[in-house]
């Protein structure tokens, strides 16, 4: 009953300090004017040295963007910067309530964006990954690898086409999932891998990847210049990536974390994290949503708060500025839709109060975990009292505040650790349960869980999935070179991404899961079809031979077909497929029961080619 008391005491102060009945020490003036707030030095140097005339106006300036005033936060125009805005917002002022915050799914009404028809048609891993890597960007690419070439040596004669880039991204596709010792044994005579040994040599991909090549170096700006770009080598790579990306519409839950290109190599944007896996590399931000989509993505360079680069949204430029990390939030958010009830998840490198409250107020709901001393007046249990033994494990306590239409709601839940959270939309209620094993009862229990941990628990793992699926199969060869390493990691992305669509394009057509490839098996069908759709050279290089003993031995002796068929872009491709007389062999097309002489050039399939039968035809077109 006294704790009670104490509570309604306190609630009771903070609202005469709200309301201006009393001040924060006590000692109250009649005479006085009301708290003038200096938000810097700046403007306290000037009042104390400027003229009466500009006190009176520092004075009315100061009070207008005074956050202690009664007046709501809003974005003023900062007169210090002309043209630019100013984010006023004081936490101080939230008066936080020992009660739970309703949840309401009709707060969270969304309505499901579906995607272009063109989109939704991609059924293939060729077809989803050129959504990414485009005809266009290819050719781009081999024309600043061209130029580049002819930069470095004119008397040089290599030049590259986009066949080629694909051919060369298929052959590092194909070293992702098939390791070997180094680059040059996948070329080794007896033990090197066919499927890369016939599709270029090996002095013709290591001169693609000594002059392979982005941006055009002349256009370089020095590093005194103010617009330098330190990631000026890749720009056209990340910002085309960019776009494609965001052009699937998003989830309704997202989540922003961080993201390690793993490398040991010697350059300045280099990053030491110690608590992740890879502790070296380049650092990204990405955007994901809960399947490990990732929407969005920014190469930390240390010059990202320069917005005028990164202005892809043009109408989102004039996004206050809330400091380094949670402006990272505000660019990756510039491609959700507003007022749509989309719903971010970040961890408490992210999470602060001036952050929720703009973004609710573009109809953009948060949850995440958070540093309790980033909620001042909120009396929330500390971690040295939560971490007791007397107290049971699945307590929790919730603070809440309302302010301006916007609901903060802070929970504290001791599990193995204490944790707080903070949330514009959802509370502890309504109160789930989670099992638990008990070292003392020596069996498991079921503990309160609050419904903001469990909103949490459920949505935040979109960036780390989409970290283990780059951890599982992903692009190991070498290079001295900077851009290359980020290259293959984003390369590995759009991969991932065409993965996932291809998932998601199948599913909402009725294909069973089970019938879809695995990533792996995803990562060479496509690499298979980089390395053949349109190519006139399927087959080996040189004079056709009848094949060695051994290998005729291993073909008689292995079970089932030794004929495997080709991917569907390579099969109807239409490019060098010829009928070939061969060894009788029982046609491949389903259905047929016949033998046939003939095969095809490229695919190397038995099928049927006659006045009765013409599976040729029928194979390469249906």
């Amino acid at each position: 009953m006294s704790r009670r008391l104490q509570e309604r005491d306190i609630e009771e102060l903070l609202a005469a300090l709200e309301n201006g009945d009393m001040s924060d020490d006590g000692l109250e003036d009649e005479n006085e004017d009301e708290d003038v707030f200096y938000p810097n030095s700046r403007e306290i140097l000037e009042e104390l040295t400027g003229e009466d005339e500009e006190a009176e106006d520092e004075e009315t300036t100061s009070q207008e963007v005074d956050p202690h005033q009664d007046s709501d936060p809003v974005l003023v125009e900062d007169a210090s910067q002309e043209g630019s805005l100013k984010f006023v917002f004081d936490k101080r002022r939230l008066i936080w309530k020992l009660e739970h915050l309703t949840y309401d799914d009709n707060k969270i009404a969304y309505e499901h964006t579906a995607c272009e028809p063109d989109i939704a048609d991609l059924n293939t891993p060729y077809r989803c990954f050129l959504h990414y890597f485009s005809p266009d960007f290819l050719q781009k690419i081999s024309d600043e690898t061209n130029l580049y070439c002819k930069q470095t040596n004119p008397s040089n004669p290599f030049s590259i086409t986009a066949m080629e880039v694909k051919k060369f991204i298929g052959i590092l596709l194909f070293m992702s999932v098939e390791h070997f010792p180094s680059v040059r044994s996948y070329w080794n005579e007896k033990f090197g891998y066919e499927p890369i040994k016939k599709v270029m040599p090996v002095n013709r991909f290591e001169m693609i990847r000594s002059f392979l090549h982005f941006n055009n170096n002349e256009n370089h700006l020095p590093p005194e210049h103010p617009n330098h770009d330190r990631l000026y080598k890749l720009r056209p790579v990340i910002d085309h990536l960019n776009k494609k990306f965001a052009s699937v519409p998003l989830d309704q839950r997202v989540s922003i974390d961080e993201q390690m290109c793993s490398t040991k190599i010697g350059h300045f944007l280099k990053q030491y994290l110690p608590n992740k896996p890879h502790k070296w590399g380049y650092k990204l931000f990405v955007l994901c949503s809960l399947m490990g989509y990732a929407y969005r993505f920014e190469v930390y360079s240390g010059q990202e708060d320069k917005r005028s680069r990164l202005s892809s949204c043009p109408e989102y430029v004039d996004e206050p500025d809330l400091g380094v990390t949670n402006n990272v939030v505000l660019r990756l958010a510039r491609i959700i839709p507003r007022m749509r009830n989309h719903i971010v998840f970040f961890d408490n490198f992210y999470t602060s109060l001036p952050l929720i409250y703009y973004l609710s107020k573009q109809g953009i709901h948060c949850v995440g975990t958070v540093q309790q001393n980033r909620l001042p007046n909120c009396r929330l249990p500390d971690k040295k009292q939560l971490m007791k033994t007397s107290v049971p494990r699945g307590t929790y306590e919730e603070r809440v505040s309302h302010h301006d239409g916007v609901d903060f709601s802070a929970t504290v839940w001791k599990d193995n650790k204490v944790v707080t959270l903070l949330s514009s939309y959802v509370g502890s209620q309504p109160e789930g349960k989670v099992t638990r094993y008990d070292k003392r009862l020596k069996q498991k229990i079921d503990i309160s869980c609050p419904k903001i941990v469990q909103e949490y628990n459920m949505h935040m793992g979109g960036v780390d999935l989409m970290n283990s699926y780059l951890g599982r199969y992903r692009i190991r060869v070498k290079s001295r070179k900077w851009y290359l390493r980020l290259f293959y990691h984003l390369l590995d992305l759009a991969v991932i991404n065409a993965w996932i669509l291809m998932k998601k394009n199948c599913i909402a057509k009725g294909i069973p899961k089970k019938q879809l490839p695995n990533l792996g098996e995803f990562r060479n069908e496509l690499a298979d079809a980089l390395c053949n759709v349109g190519s006139t050279n399927g087959n080996k290089r040189g004079r056709p031979t009848n094949g060695s003993l051994e290998n005729n031995l291993k073909a008689k002796m292995q079970k089932g077909s030794t004929h495997p068929l080709p991917s569907k872009d390579v099969r109807k491709d239409g490019i060098d497929h010829y009928p070939v007389f061969s060894s009788r062999l029982r046609c491949k097309i389903p259905g047929c029961t016949g033998t046939t002489q003939w095969s095809c050039t490229k695919c190397n399939v038995p099928l049927c080619l006659n006045a009765r039968n013409n599976c040729f035809i029928t194979f390469h077109t249906q």
